[in-house]
């Protein structure tokens, strides 16, 4: 293989495909980056046999082949010389030459028939989507998947693909985050659970634009296919949890309250037990007020903020870390809680009906 491309497209690919770089070494191989010249084109890849990307740049390409390099070394050298013109020589044995300027360099490559094969994803069920409208679902409930080995669904997005609506959620046992968003179907209904790594580099692949994208969906694998770059993932063969059965739709109480006010009240409140494990804010909530107040060794702090409650009063404990981020990721200016009993979870909307948290309360005295 030999090829001359440009330093920032270079670059820019590599920085791209080495996000799907593993994080833990299982495989000496898999830390290695890809590269296969073929007509116009030099071809980056990487996968960590769960998430795949690859990204394809403009290149002369004066000897097709391919190497595998140590992918973070290359993507860190490519960044020092993004402004200059890059050859790639791999035919010599083993090792791949960088010449840019009147310097060079030489990294060791794998042995490219040691890599792994990632599987073609059939193209016959797909479902289309505006790209500002899957990265606003990925990150309305990315921050709520859970990091804990027990269940393996849960460390995944559940996708509910339907007819007109794409319905994600995410969940770690004690939160649950649904968001929704239209699509148009070309012949899916079906449920799939997408491990939170892929969703999170999805989310940053993609731009936030009006522009229409299309999601293959495989029996084992989804891909995206970004004009010059793809993604591809494999599917946690999971069943996810009936989260449909815990979602109460009858309410006791029912608390709006401007967003900004309150996410700084509920913000200072937490300072007060932020080394504690609990998190717990206390929510009083009567008449035209809802009172935020938390104690710790340290102290205690009493927040005050006017609210619009239509039926009974209240007091229930929460887990302020987990209000703040859902609260980070609305945008809306109004939010309103949903209660039944303060020992039922709340849940959290907004004026639409394109979103929901759902949050376990913690056992306070009243």
């Amino acid at each position: 293989m030999k090829v001359v491309c440009q330093g920032a497209e270079l670059s820019d690919a590599l920085a791209k495909v080495t996000k799907a770089l593993p994080v833990k070494r299982s495989n000496p191989i898999l830390d290695g980056v890809k590269l296969t010249a073929e007509g116009d084109t030099l071809t980056v890849f990487a996968t960590d046999l769960e998430l795949a990307i690859e990204k394809k740049i403009n290149a002369e390409v004066l000897i097709e082949g391919e190497c595998v390099v140590p992918g973070k070394l290359l993507a860190d050298y490519a960044k020092k010389i993004e402004e200059e013109q890059v050859e790639l020589d791999a035919t010599g044995e083993n090792k791949l030459i960088i010449k840019y300027l009147d310097s060079d360099v030489s990294i060791k490559c794998y042995d490219a028939d040691d890599y792994p094969v990632f599987n073609e994803v059939a193209k016959e069920n797909s479902f289309i989507i505006l790209k500002k409208n899957l990265k606003d679902l990925i990150n309305k409930i990315i921050f709520n998947v859970a990091t804990d080995e027990a269940r393996p669904s849960l460390r995944g997005c559940c996708l509910n693909i339907k007819e007109e609506e794409l319905e994600g959620v995410a969940s770690d046992g004690y939160r649950l985050a649904l968001s929704k968003m239209p699509i148009k179907n070309n012949g899916i209904v079906d449920s799939i659970v997408v491990p939170a790594k892929s969703m999170m580099e999805l989310s940053r692949l993609i731009d936030d634009e009006d522009e229409t994208m299309t999601v293959y969906v495989d029996k084992n694998y989804i891909m995206v296919d970004l004009f010059h770059t793809k993604i591809v993932t494999r599917l946690i063969a999971e069943n996810y949890i009936s989260y449909s059965k815990i979602i109460q739709t009858v309410f006791n109480t029912e608390v709006t309250i401007d967003k900004k006010i309150f996410e700084n009240a509920i913000d200072r409140v937490s300072l007060i037990n932020r080394n504690s494990k609990r998190y717990c804010v206390k929510f009083d909530i009567k008449e035209d007020s809802m009172n935020l107040s938390a104690e710790s060794e340290e102290g205690t702090v009493n927040e005050r903020v006017p609210i619009s409650l239509k039926g009974k009063d209240l007091t229930a404990g929460f887990n302020s870390k987990f209000i703040m981020e859902c609260m980070k990721a609305i945008d809306e200016e109004f939010v309103t809680f949903h209660f039944t009993t303060s020992t039922a979870p709340v849940i959290i909307k907004g004026a639409t009906d394109g979103w929901l948290y759902l949050i376990l309360p913690l056992r306070v005295i009243v």
